[in-house]
């Protein structure tokens, strides 16, 4: 386990998928998304996203709008050194 500005920064692997992390902004960007779509988020894929290391997390609340239907806010997020977020177990 690393450790960086207080993030606990541990292995997440397929298994983890379903697992709750809480997500905390670096960046305006960052803070921005959590304050529009809250801190917890679920795992829902564990893969690469421009070729690094990644989880594609889902927002625990409906936070926006497409047309009449509540929708959830789903994010690819960084195992290492993501420019926006921090993220806890």
């Amino acid at each position: 386990m690393d450790s960086y500005k207080g993030a606990c920064i541990m292995a997440i692997t397929h298994r983890d998928v379903g697992r709750w992390v809480l997500l905390k902004g670096k960046t305006r960007h960052g803070k921005n998304r959590i304050q529009q779509h809250g801190m917890e988020w679920v795992v829902e894929k564990v893969s690469t996203f421009q070729g690094q290391p990644a989880m594609m997390l889902r927002s625990k609340n409906e936070t926006f709008k497409l047309g009449d239907k509540m929708m959830h806010d789903s994010r690819w997020v960084l195992l290492r050194d993501d420019p926006n977020f921090l993220w806890f177990h």
